[in-house]
């Protein structure tokens, strides 16, 4: 067995620290999805050797936020490996509302205040955008994957979920709940149906949060809640544009699409290096299993 082992990190905990003090393995922190929560800036960022972003956004990111240097990026310590570890889901684009769907994917209230990002609320406003962008669409389904940790810091969250649910299902709209937890909740009971393998969207509607990217890489036009709560957003006029456009907030019910997405995604999703561009994502992995031991000439 070969000496050097490689250590992959999702999130950051204290466990992690203990991990990380066996020098004879080479640690990557891949996180688990590509957001512009303030989560994905944490000085503690910095313990890990190497660190995978998607793209040249989560690189300025860090450099904006003076969490690495421009050194740490032309020595590879971090390293853009574009859709490799961003997650996947079940959606895919539609331009044809017959038998479409509107996805609502809300975050989390978060760990502490200061990171709620989450659009679910009492009011129900974001349940309210999207009935009324299903009214002007002619769109009867809504797909609904709320984060799997909702809830969890503040319980009044899932009350707004289900609430949200029935307001919808009152405006005569089918309702499919995705479960991406493995606990049957209460909520899961109550609407859960069995769902099916890909659903066709017409329409995203997400929190500041990695879905985002994620249907991004699909092509698939997203409108953002966007509240007071500071994020990472990258200062750039591509992205400035971006975000004038498909943000909603302040009470807005407009729903605007943004055209330039190809240059939105590109500054997103990009590789270090070309070769990998063209192979599967296990075939990245290995790859990147590969450069780490041999980098620096180990």
């Amino acid at each position: 067995m070969s000496p050097y082992k490689v250590v992959f990190y999702l999130f950051n905990a204290q466990s992690n620290c203990r991990i990380l003090t066996f020098r004879n393995a080479k640690h990557i922190f891949v996180t688990h999805g590509e957001s512009n929560k303030l989560a994905s800036i944490k000085p503690i960022i910095r313990i890990y050797d190497y660190i995978v972003c998607a793209g040249d956004t989560g690189i300025n990111r860090y450099l904006e936020n003076n969490i690495f240097t421009k050194y740490d990026v032309q020595t590879h310590r971090i390293i853009k490996m574009g859709n490799t570890f961003i997650g996947d889901n079940i959606y895919k684009k539609t331009s044809i509302n017959q038998d479409s769907y509107i996805l609502y994917a809300p975050t989390w209230e978060g760990g502490v205040i200061s990171e709620q990002y989450s659009s679910l609320s009492e009011d129900l406003y974001a349940f309210k955008v999207i009935c009324n962008f299903a009214k002007e669409n002619d769109i009867k389904n809504i797909v609904i994957q709320p984060h799997p940790n909702t809830g969890h810091r503040d319980k009044r969250y899932k009350k707004y979920l289900k609430d949200g649910i029935r307001f919808l299902k009152k405006n005569y709209l089918n309702v499919d709940l995705i479960s991406t937890n493995s606990n049957n909740s209460p909520i899961s009971r109550l609407f859960l149906q069995k769902y099916k393998d890909t659903y066709p969207i017409y329409r995203a509607f997400v929190d500041v949060s990695a879905m985002e990217i994620q249907l991004l890489d699909k092509d698939i036009p997203t409108n953002i809640f966007i509240n007071d709560t500071k994020n990472a957003m990258v200062k750039n006029n591509i992205l400035q544009d971006y975000y004038n456009t498909i943000c909603i907030k302040n009470g807005s019910l407009e729903c605007k699409t943004f055209l330039n997405i190809d240059k939105v995604k590109n500054l997103y999703l990009s590789y270090s290096f070309l070769e990998l561009k063209d192979k599967t994502k296990s075939q990245r992995v290995d790859w990147l299993v590969d450069f780490v031991i041999k980098d620096k000439g180990e």
